[in-house]
């Protein structure tokens, strides 16, 4: 059977398996924020319709520039993280670039596409000469494991001497709870550091998200980038949420305890449940094919880690939702275990 290489579309893995999708579905394949924006947008959206967009998204721009404590010129908004990483990996072409795995397809399937060598990494010290970059998502996708400020900086001293750039995917970054500092791109130009907005937001039909590098990097990107890649309507609604700091706040908080709360609950059940600083993280199983099917059966979809080297489906991944979801996940946990135990 071919598993998906991406979760978050419940009816295809329900044909996949056969089994008919009842009507009330909880996806925890999905790693959007179980907190909803309630931010009132009065936008008239038709008055942007016939007009062309800032292609220099200045005004969010200037939003991030005063954030990060930045100029603008170290910033590039794109039509979604996705942009960045198929421009940056189009530099690379017949080039090595290491990936630290397990980890998002998508690098890999970007690096393919631009005719990139592709090498698989599962340390930071693994990389060397060979390699023109490293690849490293962090918070990391599926795991949730994340690097420190001081971790990462002794990275990058070290692959500055043997010239290698290193490629950042902080998509989950805005999900933790605890100071995140940025990495120095103004003094480093081997730094590519990259930010979603759409999960976290609930953006993910708007398609944005933005870039930090030394200025030399932003203009080599914007080279390749197409003119009035973000659209009016993606820049207007991110600006009104990026300035949300209630939102931002409660989402933080709710996740730092309920993710404490679920792996209390997971533990007392015997399941090994790697750390994570997000809103997702993975957790271990015996048999992943048949808790899957048994979870379908009950209206919930996780997600395989298949086609996640070094996990290879010992593991499967779980998003974090409302309390009430994630309740009624640890309820069928519970119950799928007990007929487990039946059946043996």
């Amino acid at each position: 059977m071919k598993w998906r290489v991406h979760g978050a579309n419940p009816n295809k893995l329900y044909k996949q398996f056969n089994i008919e999708m009842p009507e009330d579905v909880i996806d925890f394949s999905d790693n959007a924020n179980a907190i909803k924006q309630e931010t009132v947008l009065n936008i008239k959206y038709e008055n942007y319709f016939d007009e062309y967009p800032d292609d220099e998204v200045f005004k969010l721009k200037e939003f991030i520039s005063k954030k990060e404590s930045l100029s603008i010129n170290n910033i590039l908004f794109t039509n979604g993280t996705n942009e960045a990483i198929y421009i940056i990996a189009s530099y690379y072409q017949n080039k090595t670039v290491a990936i630290l795995h397990p980890t998002y397809s998508e690098y890999e399937l970007a690096l393919i596409a631009f005719g990139v060598n592709v090498s698989y990494v599962y340390d930071l010290n693994e990389v060397n000469e060979t390699h023109a970059a490293l690849i490293v998502c962090n918070p990391n996708n599926p795991t949730g494991r994340y690097y420190d400020y001081e971790t990462l900086d002794k990275v990058i001293n070290r692959l500055k001497k043997i010239n290698v750039d290193l490629i950042i995917d902080e998509a989950y970054v805005d999900f933790m709870n605890v100071k995140h500092k940025t990495l120095d791109v103004i003094n480093n130009q081997n730094i590519y550091i990259l930010r979603s907005l759409t999960k976290f937001y609930h953006l993910s039909g708007l398609r944005i998200g933005y870039l930090l590098s030394h200025q030399a990097n932003i203009n080599k990107i914007k080279r390749r980038q197409p003119t009035w890649s973000v659209n009016s309507i993606a820049q207007i609604v991110a600006y009104e949420y990026l300035n949300d700091v209630s939102f931002i706040k409660k989402t933080k908080l709710f996740y730092e305890k309920e993710r404490n709360r679920i792996f209390n609950e997971l533990k007392l059940l015997n399941f090994e449940v790697l750390d994570s600083k997000v809103n997702f993280f993975v957790m271990k199983v015996d048999d992943d094919e048949s808790l899957i099917k048994y979870l379908l059966t009950k209206g919930i979809v996780v997600r395989h880690t298949r086609n996640f080297p070094k996990l290879l489906g010992k593991y499967i991944r779980i998003t974090i939702k409302s309390v009430e979801e994630n309740n009624y996940l640890i309820k069928s946990l519970k119950e799928y275990l007990e007929i487990s135990k039946k059946s043996i």
